[in-house]
């Protein structure tokens, strides 16, 4: 499951409008956007700690630092800080969903939280992480049938444990008490489902293409990763996915 977890440590949930709420709160994200952009990463992680203590019972700003610790991971490559980054911004999601258990993109955020935290985990915690993941994108999308990314989890989440190998086998009984029910062909499904409500985001799109590789659908596999190079990234997670497209294509041709 290496490579969901490496392509999940970018992935975040948006929270539109938030940043609206509260003026010192925005003022606080600028700061830290700032520092950010400016690669001072001790910086941004003292403000980010900083605002955390005022947004104890507020989800939507809680989710918002979840995002915001997510996005600092690319500006380390230290295993160790990327690890400490995630378990902030795993706090600031399950906090969010304690203080508004009827937020979906509470849920949503959590579920991305315990996706990346697989990246740093053995194999059988990976594959408990991936049970709450799932868990947390299902309630997600039982809040509200529009959270594209919780989508895209339960698209990834079929994927992977549909190609859980033999040795994988025994941890994956012991974490789900069984053989969960997994499929390539359902993992389209909930990728489509992730493309019909944000069809720009190339993420899904090369998500959709991963799955059409793994059911030898080489036609449809090249025409998603040609949608990849044709759309404009929205974030970081966008522009890792499309030069993973790329490179892809360029395989797919020799």
């Amino acid at each position: 499951m290496v490579a969901l977890m490496i392509l999940l440590l970018g992935l975040a949930v948006g929270v539109p409008g938030a940043m609206a709420a509260d003026g010192s709160f925005a003022d606080s994200l600028a700061q830290a956007g700032a520092a950010a952009r400016k690669g001072d990463l001790p910086a941004a992680i003292k403000i980010y700690a900083a605002t955390r203590r005022g947004q104890e019972r507020n989800s939507t700003n809680l989710c918002v630092l979840a995002h915001r610790y997510c996005d600092l991971t690319y500006l380390t490559n230290s295993p160790s800080a990327q690890k400490s980054l995630l378990a902030d911004a795993l706090a600031c999601a399950r906090q969010a969903v304690t203080d508004a258990p009827t937020n979906a993109t509470a849920h949503a955020s959590l579920a991305v939280c315990y996706a990346k935290s697989c990246a740093f985990a053995n194999i059988k915690t990976e594959l408990a992480d991936s049970r709450l993941f799932k868990i947390e994108a299902e309630k997600a999308i039982a809040l509200d049938p529009k959270e594209d990314t919780a989508y895209y989890l339960l698209g990834r989440w079929n994927y992977e444990i549909a190609k859980v190998g033999l040795l994988s086998r025994a941890y994956v009984r012991v974490v789900y008490g069984g053989l969960p029910h997994a499929s390539y062909q359902e993992a389209v499904r909930d990728f489509k489902k992730a493309i019909a409500l944000a069809p720009n985001r190339i993420l899904h799109h090369a998500g959709l293409a991963m799955a059409y590789q793994a059911l030898g659908e080489q036609k449809l596999e090249v025409q998603q990763l040609k949608k990849c190079l044709a759309l404009k990234p929205i974030g970081a997670e966008d522009i890792a996915a499309q030069k993973d497209a790329a490179r892809e294509l360029r395989m797919e041709n020799r």
